[in-house]
């Protein structure tokens, strides 16, 4: 228990979470259950947000910017789906606020990193982005600047992905960059960003570094004979996806399972078709 209103609990299958409500943690001690009409908001701890990071922030932020951050995300879940706000809730309730106050306080604009890479490699993200702006503007009448849709969009990329840890997905764009310029330059051809075949792949490298970083095996692989033939029809793709392959597990620190590389393989070889037209 953090105080009468805020404890950590356990859900049914042993996952930690921070319970919110009034009067949630009155009376209560360490094994009690708690009551399930009391739960206001639920947040789930993470690697980069912990359970005490997040009482903090709990405390910190103002309750009409928790408030904007939970009408922010109920205007996009529909994309993002219901439980985005268990993960990036408190973050972005925190970032808005932090905005917020600059705006108010006549601070200039903050020049972000990665202006071209967010709408670049998560375009749907940086549309929903734009739209939460529009709802800031709307709720509080605060236009904030469109740089700030660089930093929304990667909180929605956390929604998606699970996680609060901005440096985890910060370093994700990163890499997502630089591996499209190692095909780029392996193949001779140009990325075209906007469309579907480059889309597609970056949502497969998403999903294999979420998987890597757990530990988990690949979602799915060809037949050993199928990756054979792969391998023997497009030997300078194949020689390509296990370049991406050593990249990414270079920089995350893992070892790639090989049975991706056929995957990467088709993805490379979509993309130097579409490069080639």
């Amino acid at each position: 228990m953090f105080n009468n209103n805020a404890v950590l609990g356990l859900d049914p299958v042993g996952g930690e979470r921070v319970l919110l409500g009034t009067g949630i943690g009155f009376g209560v001690r360490p094994g009690d259950p708690v009551d399930a009409s009391l739960i206001g908001k639920t947040f789930v701890p993470t690697h980069g947000t912990p359970p005490e990071r997040l009482v903090r922030l709990l405390a910190d932020i103002p309750a009409d910017d928790l408030d904007l951050a939970a009408e922010v995300l109920d205007d996009v879940q529909d994309v993002l789906g219901p439980d985005a706000a268990e993960h990036v809730l408190l973050p972005l309730a925190d970032h808005l606020s932090f905005v917020l106050r600059r705006t108010r306080d006549g601070a200039p604009a903050i020049e972000y990193p990665l202006q071209w890479e967010v709408p670049t490699l998560y375009p749907a993200e940086a549309a929903l982005a734009r739209r939460a702006l529009r709802v800031v503007e709307r709720v509080r009448g605060v236009r904030l600047p469109d740089a700030e849709a660089v930093p929304v969009a990667l909180h929605f990329v956390n929604a998606q992905l699970g996680t609060a840890d901005m440096s985890q997905t910060v370093q994700l764009t990163r890499v997502l960059t630089e591996v499209l310029q190692l095909i780029a330059d392996d193949l001779g051809v140009r990325i075209d960003p906007d469309a579907t075949v480059t889309a597609r792949f970056i949502t497969h490298l998403r999903y294999l570094v979420v998987d890597l970083r757990a530990e988990r095996a690949p979602r799915s692989a060809p037949d050993d004979q199928m990756a054979a033939a792969l391998r023997d029809a497009r030997p300078r793709e194949w020689g390509t996806a296990e370049r991406v392959a050593a990249l990414v597990g270079e920089r995350f620190g893992r070892t790639v399972d090989p049975t991706e590389v056929p995957l990467l393989a088709l993805h490379v070889d979509r993309l130097r078709a579409e490069g080639t037209r």
